[in-house]
């Protein structure tokens, strides 16, 4: 299947949410069958923390019209390629994104826009995906519940950012500070997750002399 070598599937939660995807022979190709297998059929909360933006860059910029740039705190090369990479990820192995709701800082509406420009739905900037409070994120896991019911076999990838994705099921591993950047998390319900890392990378150098 393209590009899954560049995926690790980890599936995490109580041991039959485990068992549930791991595959029939607990392979990480049988486990990461098993999560496309869950995300073609729909019905999930796709949670992403937005893609790399490390601190203090010299020149960031933000491509969305009316995005809030941070300071110094846009996509870096890296992250735009791991943003597109998602996208044409879901495009090549049938996975539909029908919306996408995002922080409006650039790292996370880039991010989001980037991964919806290989096919995916339309995606909308939201205070919900800023707030750290978890009142707000309560009331807005109700609305998801809501979106859901009313479109079982949807799709809803939630970009934001590292205090803010843990909120909606997505915080990250032991051992871990904070989410990684660019981990899409497969949320059926608050004990049932399935991490997907990327683990793309990108590299330069001169061109060799002919």
């Amino acid at each position: 299947m393209k590009s899954k070598a560049l995926f690790a599937a980890l599936a995490i939660g109580m041991a039959a949410a485990s068992c549930a995807h791991t595959g029939g022979d607990g392979s990480p190709d049988a486990a990461l069958d098993a999560a496309l297998d869950q995300l073609r059929a729909g019905g999930n909360i796709i949670v992403l923390r937005h893609a790399t933006s490390p601190a203090r860059q010299k020149a960031a910029v933000g491509m969305t019209d009316g995005c809030a740039l941070g300071a110094g705190r846009g996509l870096d090369p890296q992250g735009f390629f791991e943003a597109r990479f998602i996208g044409e990820w879901f495009a090549d192995n049938g996975v539909k994104i029908d919306k996408t709701y995002t922080s409006d800082l650039c790292r996370s509406w880039d991010t989001a826009r980037l991964v919806a420009a290989a096919g995916s739905g339309p995606v909308i900037a939201r205070d919900e995906m800023k707030s750290d409070d978890p009142m707000v994120a309560q009331a807005f896991k109700e609305t998801l519940a809501a979106e859901l019911a009313a479109a079982p076999a949807s799709n809803i990838l939630l970009v934001s950012h590292s205090n803010i994705v843990p909120l909606y099921w997505s915080g990250p591993l032991v051992g871990e500070e904070e989410t990684p950047s660019g981990r899409l998390h497969i949320v059926t319900s608050a004990r049932n997750v399935v991490r997907l890392d990327v683990n793309a990378r990108v590299s330069a150098g001169l061109a060799s002399s002919q």
